[in-house]
């Protein structure tokens, strides 16, 4: 029989269950009908969520096929700019753990992630601390970012190119409002 802990373990990350609420919403704290908690949040189908679907869109599309990150991957508009950006992997709180570290390149960026290249190979499903440098739409603009897919550089096989989505909603809303403002 499956435990409590067990149970919530294979649940929503971002739902507190010492708040009974919700972490996702920007628009304030959403509080689910316990209907909604025990069918999604503490379930292990919470990727189908209409909150979850609303605010990480890249994760709930079906099966994790090639055809369906290829097809999630330019949904968004995006900056076409290369920024240099310092890749470490990390826990979820921030802090810097194992041995990767990187300085990447991006090949473009938006709200909601960036594709960038490095010299070598990203350790599978990783979470990453990046920074960027002073040089950057917002200054020495720090987040977590997850590892989505990565590929082989055809004309360039000694260069991997990898597409990261951003998991701290501090980053997606700053390069939100710089992407207003860069496009207005």
């Amino acid at each position: 029989m499956e435990t409590k802990k067990e149970r919530m373990a294979a649940g929503c990350p971002y739902f507190s269950n010492k708040m009974n609420a919700c972490g996702l919403s920007s628009e304030g704290i959403y509080l689910p009908p316990r209907v909604h908690v025990l069918t999604y949040c503490l379930t292990p189908v919470y990727k189908e969520c209409s909150i979850y679907t609303r605010y990480i869109p890249m994760e709930t599309n079906g099966a994790d096929t090639e055809a369906n990150r290829q097809s999630n991957r330019r949904r968004l508009d995006r900056i076409p700019k290369q920024q240099k950006v310092l890749i470490r992997t990390c826990s979820p709180e921030g802090v810097v753990v194992g041995d990767f570290a990187e300085m990447a390149v991006t090949l473009d960026y938006n709200h909601k992630g960036m594709r960038i290249t490095v010299s070598r190979e990203i350790p599978s499903e990783s979470l990453l601390l990046f920074d960027f440098d002073t040089d950057f739409l917002i200054p020495r603009l720090q987040g977590l970012a997850q590892l989505r897919w990565h590929r082989k550089v055809e004309n360039n096989p000694g260069n991997i190119e990898a597409g990261l989505v951003f998991k701290d909603r501090y980053s997606q809303k700053a390069l939100s409002l710089a992407m207003d403002e860069h496009q207005n």
